[in-house]
């Protein structure tokens, strides 16, 4: 079955693939730790809105996506009062009506249409290597940001408090972990769709979690499993004819369900 790789459509799906889902893992560990899991479905749906925008306004939908997720970035990270209105109320708000406005847009574009873009589920094999170029100096960038400031987003995202009060400036700090979920959020929205990088941001993490207590076992089963589940995800894919972002999605929450169970017999 690896045979498929050696076509170059399956090439660019499993490299976008495995940039989308390996750095979605990385920073899913970040989400989990720091309970903001509902952020991130609702920063998935509004960079979705900003693809749609693009397209339907004729104009780079990265660039509009980048735009609108760092403007929702602004809007979820500033402390309000929470008094009548909660946190996650707002966060509600705006996944429901992105997702709508995405669907209204979509429908109405006829080029969104004839490109079959699917902002639910994505299209890996409509993956090219510009998207591919764009992803990788991407991740690049994140990673080197996060080599920098990795003990400090570790001491926010277990402890936030303490880490206020220990002098660091937990705000700015939340900013910029933020910043960089979105922008891998809204480059990987276009080609991946919202289902495969909410999933990325969540279930490998998960897993990691579940199967190690050392914080660097937790990164790193995180990505190897991010890794393999795209390789074997698109495999099923082909094999089978299957959507190639919910096939990989099933095999992250086929992993998921083994290794709960398994840690479950082992208590």
């Amino acid at each position: 079955m690896w045979e498929i790789f050696k076509e170059p459509f399956m090439q660019t799906a499993f490299l976008g693939g495995v940039i989308t889902a390996c750095l979605c893992a990385y920073l899913g560990v970040f989400v989990i730790l720091k309970r903001i899991v509902f952020m991130g479905v609702a920063l998935s749906q509004v960079a979705a809105l900003g693809v749609a925008l693009g397209l339907f306004a004729g104009i780079n939908p990265v660039i509009s996506a980048f735009i609108l997720t760092l403007c929702g970035i602004i809007l979820f990270w500033i402390p309000f009062s929470e008094k009548n209105i909660s946190r996650e109320a707002i966060l509600g708000f705006a996944y429901a009506f992105c997702a709508a406005m995405a669907l209204i847009l979509i429908a109405k574009n006829p080029l969104a249409q004839a490109r079959g873009l699917n902002l639910i589920s994505g299209n890996l094999l409509y993956t090219t290597w510009q998207d591919i170029k764009i992803l990788g100096i991407a991740s690049v960038s994140i990673l080197a940001l996060h080599l920098v400031f990795f003990k400090e987003f570790i001491f926010v995202s277990f402890d936030r408090e303490t880490a206020f009060t220990s002098g660091l400036k937990a705000n700015f700090l939340d900013f910029l972990l933020y910043l960089t979920i979105g922008i891998m959020i809204s480059l990987s929205m276009k080609i991946c769709g919202v289902i495969f990088v909410f999933a990325s941001l969540i279930m490998p993490a998960m897993i990691g979690l579940v199967c190690s207590k050392r914080i660097g076992g937790i990164f790193l089963i995180s990505c190897l499993v991010a890794f393999l589940s795209v390789g074997i995800g698109l495999m099923f894919s082909y094999q089978w004819d299957l959507p190639s972002g919910p096939t990989i999605v099933g095999v992250y929450a086929l992993i998921l369900i083994v290794t709960g169970v398994k840690s479950q017999l082992d208590n």
